[in-house]
């Protein structure tokens, strides 16, 4: 058997015995042991959640501001030392979600010990919580998790960085800008990553770009699934980086690029239907080259994309032309057409009724 699986069963095996002879105790006939061991420890318990709680939550404050200030140190750093900075504010990043995980458990559980109210109250107060502080709980071990095992990557990444760090090149090709690395290491790991993010630097995108798509990841699932109103959707996007124009329809389960949202523009009474998936990176590796590309979305004046329809990066869609629904544009569509298929290609163009018509409804 594993060890950790033993180790496991049997934590499993003592708490299973400890609730079983405290039922005895409370419900059939006492037992010494246990008397003095569920006196001991609530009032170890109470003195931790009630009487040592301005304490705890004085430390905690304390230690947020340290953490704030490590991150805005690290984040400034990165600017002209990427590993070290990248190092410093993914750790603070770690410490601010692993703290806010205690004050969330410690809060919850401090529930049952607050002597103002009656044990009722109590109760009732920890089980209405419960649903809640269990959701929090399990986003707050996730991105934990995500954290801390970045920053292990990096911290080893360290002597690669400095004495065997991978030559790399800018290739512009049309609207898409490629940066090819010679590395047999996969794009997403630290170091092709702190190359990409000093290119991008340059570009003036955020610094932590690929911390930041994972929040914007999440962000856009959110607005996706439970942001009912257009324009609340749009405003939203707009704080991702998306630039959107007045009279915008963005449907729900519109899925943009969560790494580079900076890049996807949808220019005035444009839109696009549910489900469209809006990409501005690619990823791939040619021989011994790791090549991670970008480009921007364009989206003209008037401009519909069918439901469930991909766009990839460096396209443009010109003015009133219409997408329809699953189909994958790889290239440019110019101006008053109706495109579909995969690869969407020009089905014929938009008569002058057409073109009326659509001026009259969108503008």
């Amino acid at each position: 058997m594993n060890k950790k699986i033993a180790i496991s069963l049997g934590i499993l095996f003592l708490n299973v015995i400890m609730f079983i002879l405290f039922v005895l105790h409370e419900f059939f006939f006492p037992i010494p042991i246990v008397e003095y061991f569920s006196r001991y420890i609530i009032n170890c318990l109470t003195l931790f959640f009630h009487e040592f709680s301005l304490i705890i939550y004085g430390t905690v404050f304390i230690v947020y501001s340290l953490l704030l200030l490590s991150y805005v140190y690290g984040y400034n750093l990165t600017k002209r030392y990427e590993l070290l900075g990248s190092i410093i504010y993914v750790f603070s990043l770690f410490g601010f979600v692993a703290i806010t995980f205690f004050v969330l458990f410690y809060s919850f559980l401090g529930l049952l010990f607050l002597e103002d109210l009656v044990l009722t109250s109590r109760i009732t107060l920890f089980l209405l919580s419960m649903p809640f502080a269990f959701m929090l709980s399990f986003f707050l071990l996730l991105s934990s998790i995500d954290f801390f095992v970045f920053f292990l990557d990096l911290i080893k990444a360290r002597k690669i960085w400095k004495n065997n760090r991978p030559k790399y090149s800018i290739e512009e090709k049309g609207k898409m800008t490629y940066i090819n690395i010679e590395t047999d290491q996969f794009i997403f790991t630290p170091i092709p990553i702190l190359i990409i993010a000093k290119h991008l630097q340059s570009k003036e995108f955020s610094v932590s770009w690929f911390v930041k798509g994972a929040f914007n990841h999440l962000l856009s699932l959110l607005i996706s699934y439970f942001i009912g109103w257009p324009r609340s959707r749009n405003k939203l996007f707009r704080f991702m980086g998306m630039k959107i124009g007045k009279d915008c329809h963005i449907s729900q389960k519109t899925k943009p690029d969560p790494l580079l949202p900076e890049l996807i523009e949808f220019k005035q009474g444009s839109g696009c239907g549910i489900g469209v998936k809006l990409l501005t990176h690619n990823a791939m590796k040619v021989g011994t080259h790791e090549s991670f590309g970008f480009g921007p979305i364009i989206v003209g004046e008037n401009a519909r994309i069918g439901a469930y329809s991909l766009i990839l990066p460096g396209v443009s869609i010109g003015e009133n032309s219409i997408i329809g629904s699953n189909s994958v544009v790889t290239k440019d569509i110019p101006p008053n057409s109706i495109a579909h298929g995969v690869p969407a290609k020009v089905i014929r163009k938009l008569n002058e009724s057409e073109k009326e018509r659509i001026d009259k409804k969108y503008r």
